[in-house]
């Protein structure tokens, strides 16, 4: 027996004391999300906010129209109020999906562009394209722009991503024209990879020739792009020919992409898609990158910050390495914060949209717990996005009758 069973004893309540500590700092804190009135119809979902050049907040999503056909529609967000709603397209044999779905986008105060998927007629499941459409009355009224890839090949063409670019509308795109699938039995083989994509789309609908920005990318996690003082950030999930797939981040600046450069570089293999992009938010010269990895088999969420508009990145923090299942979303809450939201581990069916708050210098904050929702592929990609003072949330809610539930949240809360 020990001399001093008292040191023993108080060794033993130490550890116990900072374990019970540790487990009510990593406890998220419950917040009250009141209630927003959701304009979407019926079996609505697939929701997208997108803010606009002057503080408002454009949300988008789709709605089935009978006879097999769907609808895009928006509606405008304006100091906490739905001030008008409207329809872009109507179609069949469009390609709704959970993690690649439209997007309505406020280009400045006159020029909107939007986009849709539409299966390709005769092709494969996942053989789809981009459709466009462009509005110079801040969608009043809709012309078709086509696609802005021009490669004319059954292949799948999404997950894009539009943002105001020197006066046009730049556009993202994950390409998989150079990917082809050659069925053998119960085998598939692949030639080629899949490339991201850039080009530009003027208010008159011409396009600008399309830039390969990264050859090999993974197959359908969401790009994300934000605004600096002189271009844009981009980051995306990258792969390599022995299955690395980490999140990688360029600039473009005056037309012109730089050379990609590694995000985190976990050392992520995996032989498949997780469908799990980054986040990215900015704030002048402050972006903020957020991203799931599951490097390790250690699944979790990471941040970091870049205090010179994107050039390099400070070494990244975990947020969450309690087995989160990602989508994230990010936003810049003032000059010095920025919050990041994604989705906590299952629980049986459900799952936690949590937020977390890290400053400029990469400090992290505790835990939010926002709402619950389906864990499944149901619930979409939560959306969150700034109006006033205060953070809008919007997510689908479970199949099969779906429908599209819309929060707030005081942003004061958070600080």
């Amino acid at each position: 027996m020990s001399k001093f069973p008292w040191r023993r004893a108080l060794l033993v309540l130490a550890v116990a004391l900072a374990a019970l500590l540790l487990a009510r700092m990593e406890t998220p804190r419950v917040i009250r999300v009141g209630p927003v009135t959701s304009p979407a119809g019926d079996h609505a979902r697939l929701p997208r906010l997108m803010p606009m050049p002057d503080g408002g907040i454009i949300m988008s999503w789709v709605e089935p129209a009978g006879d097999r056909q769907h609808v895009l529609k928006y509606a405008v967000l304006r100091e906490g109020q739905w001030v008008r709603e409207g329809v872009v397209a109507q179609g069949g044999g469009w390609f709704v999906n959970w993690g690649d779905f439209p997007s309505v986008v406020a280009i400045d105060d006159t020029f909107w562009v939007a986009h849709w998927l539409v299966k390709q007629s005769g092709g494969g499941t996942y053989d789809y394209d981009i459709a466009l459409a462009i509005s110079d009355d801040a969608g009043m009224n809709w012309r078709p722009a086509g696609s802005p890839h021009r490669d004319g090949k059954a292949a799948e063409h999404g997950f894009a991503s539009i943002f105001p670019d020197r006066g046009g509308a730049g556009i993202l795109w994950l390409d998989g024209s150079d990917y082809v699938a050659m069925g053998h039995g119960h085998e598939t083989h692949h030639a080629g990879n899949f490339a991201l994509m850039y080009t530009r789309v003027l208010e008159d609908g011409s396009m600008e020739q399309e830039q390969v920005v990264d050859a090999n990318t993974c197959t359908c996690c969401w790009p994300a792009v934000a605004a600096v003082s002189d271009g844009i950030v981009a980051a995306w999930r990258g792969r390599t020919d022995d299955e690395i797939r980490d999140n990688r981040v360029a600039r473009l600046t005056g037309g012109s992409w730089t050379e990609s450069q590694p995000l985190g570089d976990e050392g992520w293999r995996i032989a498949g898609c997780p469908v799990n992009g980054p986040a990215l938010a900015a704030r002048r010269d402050n972006v903020l990158a957020a991203w799931f990895t599951a490097e390790g088999d250690r699944p979790r969420v990471r941040a970091a910050v870049s205090r010179d508009g994107g050039r390099t990145f400070a070494v990244p923090v975990d947020l969450d390495a309690r087995q989160p299942l990602g989508r994230i979303g990010a936003l810049w809450l003032d000059d010095e914060h920025a919050l990041v939201t994604w989705m906590a581990n299952a629980e049986g069916k459900t799952s936690r949209l949590i937020a977390r708050v890290v400053d400029v210098r990469g400090e992290v904050g505790g835990q939010f717990e926002l709402g619950r929702l389906s864990a499944g592929r149901d619930s979409g990609v939560p959306q969150v996005a700034q109006e006033g003072d205060h953070l809008y949330l919007a997510w689908t809610l479970p199949e099969p009758e779906y429908g599209i539930v819309v929060g707030r949240v005081p942003l004061g809360l958070f600080r």
